[in-house]
């Protein structure tokens, strides 16, 4: 019996950095009102069809340059320190938010604001995640963290129904409480998050020069192979993110033939956030024996794949089988690209490169949906046709990104 039990595999042990993001990722999110119902704040303020999008559109602009000024703030001051800083910065402007309900133009323009500050949050948590001490794959423990961000997702529509859906001056009240408490807790700990940086840094100068010490002797020559494949993924992300983000526009649009097609769209996102919760993890345990360009590669063909089915389906049982592929590749392809993005860069370039990867994403929420509504309104057998084709390419790009020779993607303790 001793045997046999010694012989079981331990369950993951993730470093403390790794709980304390996860933790005030959930945190975040768990309030994180404006990011989950900005188009029903407008619409609630009587704003025009074309003010509408205005305002969406200056959000999704804003959110880009959020994510990739988080990104270099990171890279020249610290990841921690970023974080502290994002999460007091958006008090304020949380709080003025929610005393401006009412007042349009005042209102927009603070939401803008916040959620550039809430995107500059991305990659510096990604950054702390993925070069913590966890002593095996990355994948898995970004799947960890994102765990904790899909149950912060989870619980924001639950507080919605308990506070009121269109109460947003008590919403944002609360958001601006929980950036708080966020600022609170990672300042408590900032000593740990900053000795894991710095330990982060170490680990790089003693594996790229082990009989030096120094960060010069260290420092890590310019290779345009390597900064090609890194800027293949933030790319090929944002493609991806965009074919995503039709689970928001092109979904409910096309359920909508469908027999009760409002409740069967809500069902959907319940499948998908507990696919994520639950399944995740464990999926990322049999892509990290893979190559990260070709789990990258699968798991974005099999996102498109799966909305693709769904939205051209004709009954729930299709439409549900197709989110089920769906919400496989999300588990598969989103944890790989942060991944991808930390294995094949260096702690110092980690942050920066984390930022581009999070304003990739910005990038294709911005455009996705539009573009979704669009073409499910106009042809919706062309338009998941071009689906598929799309997501083929963007994972036939990923996989040759990564033929060349690279870093292995498990990482040395």
């Amino acid at each position: 019996m001793a045997v046999a039990l010694a012989g079981k595999r331990k369950p993951p042990s993730f470093p403390a950095e790794v709980w304390i993001i996860s933790i005030t990722t959930f945190l975040s999110r768990s309030v994180g009102f404006l990011a989950l119902f900005s188009t029903v704040f407008y619409k609630s303020m009587g704003l025009s069809p074309s003010a509408l999008t205005l305002a969406l559109f200056a959000g999704g602009f804003t959110g880009v340059l959020g994510s990739v000024a988080g990104g270099w703030f990171a890279a020249r001051f610290g990841s921690t320190d970023v974080l502290i800083a994002g999460s007091l910065l958006n008090v304020p402007l949380l709080y003025m938010l929610g005393m401006s309900t009412n007042d349009p133009v005042p209102a927009i323009v603070l939401a803008s604001l916040s959620v550039a500050l809430t995107q500059s949050f991305s990659g510096p948590a990604a950054a702390l995640v993925t070069g913590s001490a966890y002593a095996g794959n990355t994948v898995t423990v970004v799947a960890f963290h994102r765990i904790f961000l899909s149950s912060g997702v989870t619980v924001a529509p639950i507080m919605v129904s308990a506070v009121g859906e269109h109460n947003f001056s008590m919403l944002f009240f609360l958001s601006a409480l929980g950036s708080a408490g966020t600022a609170a807790f990672l300042f408590s700990e900032r000593a740990r998050l900053r000795g894991a940086e710095a330990l982060a840094a170490a680990r790089e100068r003693a594996a790229l020069a082990p009989d030096l010490v120094s960060d010069s002797a260290a420092a890590v020559p310019y290779d345009p192979s390597r900064v090609s494949r890194l800027w293949a993924v933030v790319v090929v992300f944002g493609i991806a993110m965009a074919v995503y983000a039709q689970s928001m526009s092109g979904i409910p649009l096309s359920v909508e033939k469908i027999s009760d097609g409002g409740r069967l769209y809500s069902v959907l996102l319940v499948i998908n956030s507990l696919f994520i919760i639950f399944f995740e993890l464990p999926i990322s345990t049999l892509t990290a024996r893979l190559k990260w360009n070709y789990a990258l590669g699968l798991g974005i063909f099999v996102t498109g794949l799966g909305l693709a089915v769904c939205g051209a389906g004709s009954s729930w049982t299709v439409c549900i089988i197709g989110f089920v592929l769906f919400s496989l590749g999300e588990a598969i392809f989103i944890p790989q690209a942060s991944a991808s993005i930390a294995d094949i860069s260096t702690p110092a370039e980690n942050p920066r490169y984390q930022g581009y990867l999070s304003a990739a994403q910005s990038f294709g929420f911005a455009v996705g949906p539009g573009l979704g509504a669009f073409g499910v309104l106009h042809d919706s057998a062309l338009y998941w046709t071009l689906v598929i084709q799309i997501s083929f390419a963007a994972g036939a790009v990923a996989v040759v990104a990564g033929m060349s020779k690279d870093r292995s993607s498990v990482r040395v303790g």
